[in-house]
């Protein structure tokens, strides 16, 4: 039997998935601060809660209406003319996905600001009613969200699909500087932890005008790197030809698909209004854990990876397909797992690093309730676009609304299995079984669709990667609870830091250790360009960052030919791309390179 293809085989890849790592990394740390420094000034109290669920609620309707038809549109609408080097192509789709998406957002942003307190109260029942009619008033604000969120999602596909990778990592970073002004300026405003009924009506706009300028940074910073692209755009709602065909099936896709989504996460939310008053604050914190190494670890491969493979199967070239697809499954399988490993090591001191004593155990054991789920989480990441590059939205949709809908049926179950101050574990627990639900069916889809080459060696990772990451989430539990009784029990939020660093290390250690051992074959090719990209330093003069990712040797001699090309034809396609993009280009991302 044929070995499958090193982890490294689609080195250029790896070497883009590590350039958007690093700055996810940055960027989620911004996130952290945000998420801290709103713990600190607002989670516990009832403001907070309120706050909670109408800052969520935009991101809920954006997300069933066009969210997920949007970002499964943009990258397979545009892979081909960006390939071919069709820059009328491009701005005619980039043009029509805009129109469309200010045409659907616009009005209903004014009707989300009309029906704001109905809104709330459908959402959080379980909030007291000067929550509700502040949660209203909030909401009324952050309706501008909706269509702010459609432009960032186009853009930032619009980059993707042209191997700019740097912006739409940087903007989320912007964003939460920007958000984290706004709660300091709350706080010295209005105190630090004020309650509904303390609150003046300036305060209440500051805060949640200025969550809404967060959103404006996030989506239209994206228009600085739009513009040296050199689109002329213009309003218009026809698609080209080749677009036309093909935008029907993609949109019903991703609608069907974030219909299911937003469900799932409409009921978990509304599950965790029971119970304590810190439950929502408690469900966000551990919720944006359980996304960073999501974010960082799986996310940029499969990101990484998309573009290639959208160009792969629009040029009808199923060996560099599978020859992509396969080491970045492998890459996120192992990503994923070591993700899970650190959300159980790390849970106890990052619970208390973040609440008091009296919720960090909640909080720890809602994070570790997450962690299962991460593997099914970063298999959708990669796998959901691989069969959107493939056409596949029948099998795509129907494995991932199968997937989602578990998750509200589990966390329904689990709600009344286990006591109260259980809700938010419990629902935990409940998107952690949904989401190995759905991973499994994706494998399956994906098998049947391209073939078991598409996916060779994922086994063999994946039971590597399950010993690791068992042994590793073990070894870091036990150092924490090892360091936590060193004390009096009750860390300080100083001591939970170190703690944390400390259990931290030996999840890493353990898990790069064990995984070793059993599958170097993927790890060291893959470390190996992880440490390449971290110690490439950026030249003197030049383009920007995510322009300069330079061939796998460094030394610019590589042949940068596409499996399955031949010179003749990968040489035309070079001179096509630099006639239509002047603008230097490094070509040593775009042969393998997915988003």
């Amino acid at each position: 039997m044929k070995n499958p293809a090193p982890l490294a085989g689609t080195g250029r890849v790896a070497g883009a998935a590590a350039l958007i790592a690093v700055l996810t990394v940055l960027s989620r740390l911004a996130g952290f601060g945000r998420t801290a420094v709103f713990t600190w000034t607002l989670a516990p109290t009832d403001l907070g809660g309120a706050y909670v669920v109408a800052n969520n609620l935009p991101n809920f309707i954006f997300e069933i209406v066009a969210g997920g038809a949007l970002a499964s549109l943009v990258i397979p609408l545009l892979a081909g003319a960006v390939e071919a080097g069709d820059r009328r192509a491009v701005a005619a789709t980039t043009g029509a996905l805009l129109t469309w998406t200010l045409t659907l957002l616009v009005p209903l942003a004014l009707l989300v600001a009309l029906l704001a307190d109905p809104l709330i109260g459908l959402l959080g029942d379980g909030l007291s009613l000067a929550q509700q009619q502040a949660g209203a008033r909030m909401l009324r604000v952050f309706a501008p969200q909706l269509p702010l969120y459609g432009v960032g999602i186009v853009l930032t596909g619009v980059l993707q699909a042209h191997r700019r990778f740097a912006w739409p990592v940087i903007a989320p970073l912007l964003s939460s500087v920007t958000v984290i002004a706004v709660y300091l300026a709350f706080t010295g405003v209005e105190g630090r932890l004020a309650g509904v009924g303390e609150v003046s009506r300036g305060g209440e706009l500051l805060l949640s005008g200025g969550t809404t300028l967060g959103v404006v940074v996030l989506s239209l910073s994206l228009l600085i790197p739009l513009r040296r692209l050199g689109l002329r755009l213009r309003p218009s709602f026809s698609f080209p030809a080749d677009a036309r065909a093909r935008v029907g099936a993609l949109a019903v896709a991703g609608l069907v698909t974030v219909t299911a989504q937003q469900i799932a996460l409409i009921i978990s939310l509304n599950q965790v209004t029971y119970g304590a008053k810190s439950n929502p604050g408690v469900y966000n914190l551990a919720l944006t854990i359980y996304f960073l190494p999501w974010a960082v670890l799986a996310v940029p491969l499969a990101v990484a990876a998309y573009p290639t493979l959208a160009a792969a199967r629009a040029a009808g070239d199923e060996r560099a397909y599978r020859e992509t697809l396969a080491p970045a499954v492998r890459g996120v399988v192992l990503f994923s797992l070591l993700g899970a490993a650190a959300l159980v090591g790390t849970a106890v001191p990052v619970g208390h690093f973040f609440f008091a004593p009296e919720v960090a155990d909640t909080a720890a054991a809602a994070i570790a309730g997450f962690a299962p789920g991460l593997l099914g989480y970063g298999l959708f990441a990669v796998l959901t676009r691989a069969l959107y590059a493939r056409g596949e939205t029948r099998a795509a949709t129907a494995a991932t609304a199968v997937g989602w809908l578990t998750v509200p049926a589990l966390a329904l179950l689990f709600g009344h299995l286990l006591p109260l101050g259980d809700r938010v574990p419990a629902v935990a627990l409940a998107t952690s079984g949904g989401m190995l639900v759905l991973g499994a069916l994706l494998v399956v889809a994906v098998r049947r669709s391209a073939g078991r080459a598409a996916l060779a060696g994922v086994g063999r990772a994946g039971a590597a990667g399950l010993l690791a990451a068992t042994l590793a989430g073990l070894g870091g539990t036990a150092a924490s609870r090892w360091l936590v009784g060193l004390g009096d029990g009750t860390p300080t939020t100083s001591e939970a830091l170190v703690q944390g660093m400390l259990s931290g290390a030996v999840v890493g250690a353990l898990f790069l250790a064990v995984a070793w051992l059993t599958d170097e074959r993927d790890v060291r090719p893959l470390l190996t360009a992880v440490l390449r990209r971290l110690g490439r330093r950026r030249p003197a003069t030049g383009g920007t960052q995510e322009e300069q990712i330079p061939p796998e040797r460094g030394d610019g001699k590589e042949q940068h030919q596409r499996p399955g090309l031949s010179a003749k034809r990968e040489k035309r396609t070079e001179w096509e791309v630099r006639k239509y993009y002047p603008r230097r280009v490094s070509f040593a991302l775009c042969p393998q390179t997915v988003t």
